[in-house]
């Protein structure tokens, strides 16, 4: 079902003061007001914040934001790693279960100090459900309505927008109905336009990635390109189209973008990779190279504490090398053996990747 994925609202610097929590409070309600004048129902709300100097300094600010922001709301401050403190960060995530955050790393001794705190030392103390909301980033920051890698570089109040719409990509493919892709986005960019007019903020773009919720699976989408399960011969060459498909959306339609705008594989949100990776048809490895040509290769995969996440996040900032572009990484270590199901809250069951 084609729908808004996110609706994001850019929340700038001089904003992120306690003093100035009424402010926000009275935006998100003037925006909220917007929305059913325009007709916009989003499926989820955001709001995403600059890049803060440390979780020390922000944690008493999320206490006071939480308590006066609907509770529905999910939130995004993201870190550098070199700024990690991991006390700090341990606290919030247990307090806050609609926080989110990215840590960026441009170099290796950042990854060190993140692998050994956020995916070793963190991992003693909580649960593995707070992996689904951290993500390292490798390269510049993005800026883009997709949680957790995410922080508002611009520093200016916007909105922005994700969506669901594998269906309308997989009809207009499999059936030729591309006129109904292009007039749902062309309508919801009409509609997004209508909000920001209305409130007085400016609309910062789409970020058209195509991406997976269950049975809306661009896996299922790329076995039907290729005519065989995912992870074949013609996988890539398939992931690749789909990003040329998204690109060629966004110039017929002069789409106003934001963000990464191109396929994600996010595995416990797409039922029908989440079943290869059970299979074992999909591997661990896999994903790596797919991240090559895929924005989130690695996103949304339980593996076990047997890989050595070092050497994974190693690959990644390869990765970002080789494509002159910034990648994501969100991965949650269990310790459970390849095959394994386990149990996600607000995603289900996915199964822990075959190395």
């Amino acid at each position: 079902m084609a729908l808004i994925r996110a609706l994001a609202v850019h929340v700038p610097q001089d904003y992120s003061t306690i003093e100035y929590l009424d402010k926000i409070v009275n935006v998100l309600d003037h925006i909220k007001k917007c929305l059913g004048i325009c007709n916009v129902t989003p499926w989820t709300f955001r709001l995403i914040f600059p890049i803060s100097t440390n979780y020390k300094s922000i944690e008493k600010y999320l206490d006071e934001l939480f308590s006066v922001i609907n509770g529905n709301t999910l939130v995004s401050m993201s870190a550098e790693g070199s700024a990690l403190d991991i006390n700090y960060l341990i606290n919030i995530m247990h307090k806050h279960k609609k926080f989110y955050t990215a840590i960026r790393c441009s170099d290796d001794e950042c990854v060190d100090k993140v692998a050994t705190t956020v995916y070793a030392e963190l991992g003693k103390n909580i649960d593995i459900n707070t992996y689904t909301r951290i993500a390292m980033i490798f390269g510049s920051w993005i800026e883009t309505p997709y949680f957790p890698a995410t922080c508002n570089v611009s520093n200016i109040l916007g909105l922005s927008a994700a969506l669901r719409y594998v269906d309308l990509v997989n009809n207009a493919l499999i059936n030729g109905l591309s006129h109904k892709l292009y007039n749902f986005i062309q309508d919801v960019q009409d509609k997004l336009e209508c909000v920001s007019k209305c409130s007085g903020i400016p609309f910062l773009g789409l970020d058209l990635s195509l991406s997976p919720w269950k049975e809306e699976s661009v896996a299922d989408l790329i076995e039907k390109l290729i005519d065989s399960r995912i992870g074949s011969p013609g996988t890539i060459n398939a992931i690749y189209s789909l990003n040329k498909l998204i690109e060629g959306i966004i110039k017929k339609l002069k789409i106003r973008n934001i963000g990464f705008n191109e396929v994600m594989l996010p595995v416990a949100e797409d039922d029908i990779l989440n079943k290869r990776v059970e299979e074992g048809f999909v591997r661990f490895r896999d994903l790596v190279n797919y991240s090559v040509v895929c924005v989130a290769g690695l996103d949304m995969i339980a593996i076990p504490k047997i890989l050595d996440v070092r050497r994974v996040a190693i690959d990644m900032l390869t990765v970002h090398k080789i494509k002159k572009r910034s990648v994501a990484m969100r991965i949650i270590p269990v310790d459970q053996e390849p095959g394994t199901s386990i149990e996600l809250e607000n995603f289900g069951v996915t199964y822990v990747a075959h190395p």
